[in-house]
């Protein structure tokens, strides 16, 4: 069974970043001893740390998180652009009884986004409607055509919604398919499920954390 911690780590341009630690060693380390990417991993900004630039995403990451599915979540990204635009990486996460497993770490690749799917997977994206949806927009903004004057209206006043549903309703699903990732490195670690959580208890203080 393999240990993971969190703890504030000084990254390679003299500032602490909150990065997970396994079996001792931090996770920037893993990829950088093992020379698993083409760049530094040393600075990446961890993706449950709550700095993203947009709150939405901040929000959707803890959502796959938090998530008992199967899934690729995504763990670090880049330093300079703080989002999900750029460098990705992601680890495949199963939790199953007692343990918590990540069994391989990967690289997202964004070539294959629809950027007109990814616009019109919001609000007007009816097969992911719950009965409240329906309730509250089946007779107004459901039924507005994308690019109507009506639809600008409503995205200006719900961005964060508008938003996350996009992230919901096309990048995770676009995030599980094998095409769109690259893995780069196959560690199986194994955790015990009560210190995985405390692992997840500290991620969110240090986050919360002004």
């Amino acid at each position: 069974m393999n240990h993971i911690d969190v703890k504030p780590v000084k990254t390679q341009y003299d500032y602490f970043e909150d990065y997970w630690i396994i079996d001792g060693i931090p996770i920037v380390s893993y990829l950088e001893q093992h020379r698993l990417v083409s760049f530094s991993a040393l600075g990446l900004l961890p993706a449950w740390s709550g700095k993203l630039i947009s709150q939405w995403e901040n929000d959707f990451i803890w959502e796959l998180a938090n998530s008992k599915e199967e899934l690729n979540v995504p763990i670090l990204v880049c330093e300079d652009d703080c989002d999900l635009s750029c460098i990705v990486i992601v680890v495949h996460i199963r939790k199953i009884e007692n343990i918590v497993y990540w069994d391989r770490i990967g690289l997202l690749n964004h070539s294959n986004m629809n950027r007109w799917e990814y616009e019109q997977s919001g609000i007007l994206f009816l097969e992911a409607y719950s009965e409240e949806d329906w309730k509250r927009y089946g007779d107004n903004i459901a039924i507005e055509p994308y690019g109507s004057s009506e639809y600008w209206n409503w995205v200006n006043k719900n961005f964060h919604e508008e938003s996350i549903r996009r992230l919901r309703n096309y990048l995770k699903p676009y995030m599980q398919k094998e095409q769109n990732i690259k893995w780069i490195w196959f560690p199986k670690w194994e955790f015990e499920k009560r210190e995985y959580e405390t692992m997840i208890q500290l991620y969110q203080k240090f986050r919360n954390t002004p």
